[in-house]
């Protein structure tokens, strides 16, 4: 393959003194200065919601002690009237992330704390008070590992507060009924979480990098057609974040271990037939850069050992990096040399 297809504008690089020695563009992976927020708008998936900046409603209702009949329309149009803006994002960012910790939640959301332990009083009253209005319920198991805590509490949403999220939207589909999540899903989940707080809250709090869209499966899948099929790429992580005036693209995949390197090699194989269809190009004019998070540096070896092993000859365009690396991925301090 031309070497011009083998570059890309998320090919990494080493740290640079100055912003004028950022890679320049190449058209098949290449990136485009950001003009401005509306122009990149058209690329968000339905899932997007206001992850930031969102201010408690002065009027906030007391809880409603729900029993567990049914609500009413009536009923939820009454507790989504005296619901705060900041309530609305709460539900709906769990809505699409199907499993929230109530750490994650109050690093979303409860922003303006000057100690942790002011954050964790206002994040526990947050979700009591949604709680009593029967509109989210924990899972009866706790998890360890997210928020540094020694077991925190996994919030999902009731029947009631998917209802009340579609009260307005006759086009809306029935949910499935809510099930216990096996252990394997409801960590995998919450790690995909994880890293989309992560990529919220390093965005945030920087001055440099800024997030303009985070989208979870199913929204952030890819259709497409391969020998007659119908086949779909499915991320676990679809992002667009922009430094130094550029935007970049991140297909993310969440690695926990569990997959052999059988399972690897094909879902890479997934991506590069995707690729090779040219779609993803023609929309944005660059494809975007396939990204690893692995548990640690041993798994991490594993896998660009496996990447490289079973992909000679393709572009390379995948990292695999560790959950401590992600920033320095996002600012392109990661040599390239560590593309597979």
């Amino acid at each position: 393959m031309n070497e011009d297809h083998k570059t890309s504008k998320n090919q990494l690089s080493t740290p640079v003194s100055s912003p004028s020695n950022r890679p320049s563009l190449r058209p098949e992976f290449g990136g485009e200065k950001v003009a401005g927020t509306s122009e990149i708008s058209e690329a968000k998936g339905g899932g997007s919601i206001p992850l930031q900046g969102i201010a408690s409603h002065p009027a906030a209702a007391r809880p409603v002690k729900s029993k567990n009949t049914k609500l009413t329309r009536q009923q939820l149009e009454g507790i989504e009237a005296r619901l705060s803006a900041r309530d609305h994002a709460v539900l709906q960012a769990i809505r699409k992330y199907r499993f929230l910790t109530s750490t994650q939640i109050g690093r979303l959301y409860i922003t303006n704390c000057s100690t942790k332990t002011s954050q964790t009083r206002q994040q526990n009253l947050l979700l009591q008070r949604l709680g009593g209005h029967g509109l989210i319920r924990p899972l009866e198991r706790r998890v360890g590992g997210y928020g540094g805590g020694s077991t925190v509490q996994v919030w999902h949403l009731t029947e009631a507060g998917q209802r009340l999220l579609v009260l307005h939207d006759p086009g809306a589909q029935p949910r499935k009924r809510f099930s216990e999540p096996s252990a394997l899903f409801l960590h995998h989940t919450l790690a995909i979480a994880e890293c989309a707080v992560q990529l919220i809250c390093l965005c945030r709090d920087s001055e440099d990098l800024s997030l303009e869209l985070v989208d979870t499966e199913p929204s952030c899948w890819r259709k497409y057609r391969d020998d007659n099929r119908t086949c779909y790429l499915k991320p676990d992580l679809f992002a667009v974040t922009s430094y130094d005036g550029y935007e970049d693209r991140w297909f993310i995949e969440m690695d926990l271990g569990s997959e052999s390197m059988t399972q690897v090699s094909e879902k890479c194989n997934g991506y590069l037939r995707y690729y090779y269809t040219g779609l993803e190009q023609k929309a944005t004019e660059m494809f975007p850069l396939v990204v690893w998070i692995v548990k640690d540096s041993q798994r991490k070896e594993n896998l660009k050992a496996c990447i490289r092993e079973n992909l000679q000859g393709h572009p390379k365009m995948f990292l695999v990096i560790t959950p401590d690396e992600l920033e320095k991925m996002l600012r392109q301090f990661i040599d390239a040399k560590e593309l597979c």
